[in-house]
């Protein structure tokens, strides 16, 4: 992991700012901004499409808060997840996996048996456990590269072809990139696709009334 620069150093409990916080900030902005809009949506908008061909509200929150969790333990690990606990094992569909590579239908499946209270209590539990493990890390175990491929054999259908094909290309980066990309960008990138799909129906709803 690269040092920050001189011009980029801030000060974080009067010390100069690393690279693990500023990884600390974004992942704990990650786990922010999907809580803020499952504490936002209605029961309505949960299983509505703003539009043929797109995907549902529920399924995108459901799916940051899936990709959250896989980074960390299974990506990153290569141990069970928080959905794979007690309390959520069943929980969620099984085939339907982190939510990347899955056929629509079952993408809406997954939308119309959960609910935005459900998923808002899972990402609870994720973040708890993700913020737990953050804890201990450090620029030097952030650098080192997890088994990727290795770690997905332990979850059945993690390897099949669509889904793998989706994650492919990081296998063999370093963790802090994994932290930077799919729990990263990749929820920045679907709470973009959330907000213009939600205010799209929010919108129409006004005209109407």
């Amino acid at each position: 992991m690269k040092r920050l620069g001189p011009h980029l150093v801030s000060r974080c409990h009067g010390r100069a700012m690393t690279g693990v916080d500023v990884l600390r900030v974004l992942l704990s902005g990650s786990f922010g901004m999907v809580q803020e809009r499952l504490n936002a949506i209605s029961d309505q908008e949960w299983n509505q499409r703003a539009f043929p061909s797109t995907s549902k509200p529920g399924c995108i929150l459901w799916h940051c808060a899936r990709i959250l969790d896989w980074t960390i333990h299974s990506a990153l690990q290569g141990i069970a997840e928080v959905a794979d606990s007690s309390t959520w094992q069943g929980r969620f569909a099984r085939e339907a996996c982190y939510g990347a590579g899955i056929a629509d239908c079952l993408a809406d499946e997954v939308t119309a048996s959960t609910s935005r209270t459900e998923v808002a209590a899972y990402l609870r539990d994720v973040r708890a456990a993700v913020m737990d493990w953050f804890a201990k890390q450090t620029e030097s175990s952030l650098d080192a590269a997890p088994p990727l491929k290795t770690n997905q054999a332990n979850r059945a259908g993690y390897l099949d072809p669509n889904i793998w094909a989706e994650v492919e290309d990081l296998d063999g980066l370093p963790g802090w990139q994994l932290l930077l990309r799919p729990a990263g960008a990749h929820i920045r990138r679907h709470m973009g696709e959330y907000d213009v799909l939600v205010g799209a129906m929010r919108s129409r709803t006004t005209t109407r009334a």
